[in-house]
């Protein structure tokens, strides 16, 4: 099946903003200050780990047989986030369907990207396992997949994660045999999970903040456009929905997207302190 670009942006966009609510919102979080910079402080262990998964998700790159509605993919990526859905919101910023103005979207979309492609430096990594201590220097966006996926899947599910990571220690000069990478697995959670990803975790809830909030005002003005007064009962309403919607899919995402948008933004707005921003 063949969707039209304004069906394949109703369904992408309603995909993003899911993922996005699924991963900051209340029950996640503790509500934040907003009366100055702050920081994200997650309900407990297990919200923290939810949310490391989620991230791996929308860090991940959808498989093409599995969304017929999706943009090509990048194929030989430019960039690493080429590969997640961050590709897919700025293919849209291009060429966008919904609304007539989506610099704030592309804005948000390339910043949580460039900061995501960017290197992260961990010096004086310790790992017992291997008698080793080196500075590391990864992407952030690697290391987080990293991180997602060793709170997801238990070691023996692991094989692909740990052949990168002895790739990656052989760039660094280290080459390890690949069982001993299974043993230091603990050792790269201590470093990633427990100092990297809880100390950029509030950066990275304030990144998928501004997205989420950049697809409201891009599709306020499409909303105020849509909406209709019905009669049939008090409140009744209806959507003007694009005559180039047809596909059931689409009409209904578009439907959902709408009352996204009449819904209204629930989390606070807030930002995260600059102290934060300086490491890693």
């Amino acid at each position: 099946m063949t969707y039209a670009g304004v069906e394949q942006e109703a369904i992408l966009l309603k995909a993003v903003w899911d993922m996005i609510d699924d991963m900051v919102n209340l029950e996640v979080f503790q509500s934040p200050v907003t009366s100055r910079p702050t920081n994200l402080v997650f309900k407990s262990g297990s919200h923290k780990r939810i949310f490391a998964i989620l991230l791996a998700d929308f860090l991940a790159q959808p498989r093409q047989a599995a969304l017929p509605f999706a943009f090509a993919p990048s194929g030989q990526a430019a960039r690493e986030t080429d590969r997640t859905y961050l590709f897919y919101l700025e293919a849209i910023c291009r060429q966008p369907q919904l609304g007539a103005e989506a610099s704030g979207l592309a804005t948000a979309a390339s910043g949580f990207a460039d900061w995501l492609n960017a290197e992260c430096h961990c010096p004086a990594v310790w790992l017992p396992e291997l008698d080793l201590s080196l500075d590391l220097r990864v992407s952030r966006v690697w290391l987080l997949k990293v991180v997602g996926d060793a709170n997801k899947h238990n070691f023996s599910r692991l094989d692909a994660r740990v052949r990168q990571i002895k790739a990656m220690l052989a760039r660094h000069g280290h080459v390890v045999d690949e069982g001993m990478v299974y043993r230091a697995l603990p050792n790269f959670q201590d470093w990633f999970y427990t100092d990297v990803f809880s100390y950029h975790a509030s950066t990275i809830g304030e990144f998928l903040d501004q997205i989420r909030r950049a697809l409201f005002d891009y599709l306020s003005p499409e909303y105020a456009r849509a909406w209709r007064s019905g009669d049939r009962f008090d409140g009744d309403y209806s959507f003007d929905v694009p005559s180039e919607i047809r596909d059931p899919l689409a009409f209904g995402m578009y439907w959902e997207l709408m009352n996204r948008v009449r819904g209204g933004l629930w989390f606070p707005a807030f930002s995260v302190s600059p102290l934060l921003k300086n490491h890693f």
